[in-house]
């Protein structure tokens, strides 16, 4: 294989020398603009064949090698990737400061500044994306592959069945959840063993209780995980298991892949999940046409309910690239209409970054998901804290659901690592 790195890192110890962060611009020509192999390691999109086809035919003396394949940031493979000196050009990551912001304080990734401002590639994306991009260094350091929008997933033939409507508030979804419960049936599954799932439920349960502006605040270092507020919704998933809303032990034992999969075969009434779900579900040929969703209900019954939202997945650049040129003609493919258009037609499930041309047809939960980021979203703070902060994040998620912590000790102690890494 030419890709003998690959069963190289697999050994590699990440103890590797890092390098200083990048001062020089991505696209001059120099020393480590040598080659017109380009090499690529990320997901497996319904599209990524195609794109990539489509990439080689607009330029054509650049060879695309692109390895498929999940790459962790927990596990410490993007670090070890992009420490080995012989890794990929061009990787794609979990977004957002807390993860891509690591490796650009390390000095392991390009910034893309210039890129953007030569290239005209800023306007082409969501004025918010770039910014919440530049909110731990200032600089851009990643090209957002697109967006997911967590809501309460929900099963219309089970609330039909049972005559319950979509709460308006937060005391009228405890109410549902007991209506369901009484008839036998799950009101809410979750699925935390991995992490993910769970941060995503939390999340939007604080939300409900904080609200946007409140946990903004918190995101960006002015407000507290110890606030009150953020702290009913703890309460507030504690409060869930303690009705019997939600099986606390269960969704600690599931992973967020087995909780989706009985959900869609109808062994809950609701769940939050990303709308990338539902779309994957109507790929696999599932019949969704008896799922709707809703934003999770407020404490306030006079306040909105929003959603939550957080950049789900980035394009980096290795700082070690001998491909300059090449990696600059890849991100201009990235930001273009052409790009957005061709990923939309062959099965994009994340809700884009970019700016949607007209006429582009995406997936209706897609489109649901692009329509509320237009209108406003909340945080997934998953993405937005640093690593220490998150894993005390989802520390929470695991104490609340096994009952080990009060919300008060988790919360505070998302705090505390939080306060520690600034």
């Amino acid at each position: 294989m030419r890709w003998m790195w690959t069963a190289l890192l697999l050994v590699l110890s990440g103890c590797a020398t890092v390098a200083a962060p990048g001062t020089g611009a991505l696209s001059a020509d120099g020393p480590q603009d040598t080659s017109k192999t380009l090499r690529i390691m990320g997901a497996d999109f319904p599209y990524t064949d195609a794109t990539v086809k489509a990439f080689e035919q607009q330029h054509p003396d650049i060879k695309v090698e692109y390895v498929k394949g999940a790459i962790s940031f927990e596990q410490g493979s993007v670090q070890t990737l992009l420490r080995s000196g012989s890794g990929p050009d061009l990787l794609l990551v979990n977004s957002g400061p807390g993860r891509v912001g690591m490796l650009a304080k390390a000095g392991l990734i390009w910034p893309l500044d210039e890129v953007f401002a030569t290239n005209g590639l800023a306007g082409r994306f969501q004025p918010e994306v770039v910014k919440q991009t530049k909110a731990s260094t200032g600089k851009i350091y990643e090209i957002v592959e697109g967006l997911d929008v967590f809501q309460v997933y929900y099963n219309k033939l089970i609330f039909a069945a049972h005559g319950v409507e979509i709460p308006r508030d937060w005391q009228g979804f405890l109410a549902t959840c007991q209506k369901l419960k009484d008839a036998g049936v799950k009101p809410l599954l979750a699925g935390a063993r991995d992490n993910f799932a769970g941060g995503w439920l939390l999340g939007a349960l604080v939300q409900a209780s904080a609200g946007r502006q409140k946990m903004s605040e918190v995101i960006n270092g002015s407000g507290s995980f110890a606030d009150p507020d953020v702290v009913r919704g703890g309460q507030m998933l504690s409060d869930l298991i303690a009705k019997g809303c939600l099986d606390g032990g269960q969704a600690a034992a599931l992973d967020g892949g087995q909780a989706q999969a009985a959900f869609w075969k109808g062994g809950g009434a609701m769940t939050v999940v990303p709308q990338g779900s539902m779309a994957d579900a109507r790929q696999d040929g599932i019949d969704v046409s008896q799922y709707g969703a809703f934003p999770l209900p407020t404490v306030d019954s006079g306040a909105e309910a929003l959603p939550t939202a957080g950049l789900a997945l980035s394009w980096v650049v290795n700082k070690s690239t001998k491909s300059r040129s090449a990696v600059v003609e890849w991100l201009r493919w990235l930001a273009s209409p052409e790009y957005l258009k061709l990923t939309a037609a062959k099965g994009r499930t994340l809700v884009p970054a970019q700016v949607v041309p007209a006429g582009t047809k995406l997936d209706p939960a897609v489109q649901d998901g692009l329509e509320k980021v237009a209108k406003g979203t909340g945080f997934n703070p998953s993405v937005y804290l640093p690593d220490a902060a998150k894993e005390a994040w989802y520390q929470a998620v695991q104490g609340l659901l096994t009952r080990r912590m009060s919300p008060e000790t988790a919360m505070q102690g998302v705090q505390d690592k939080l306060g520690a890494s600034r």
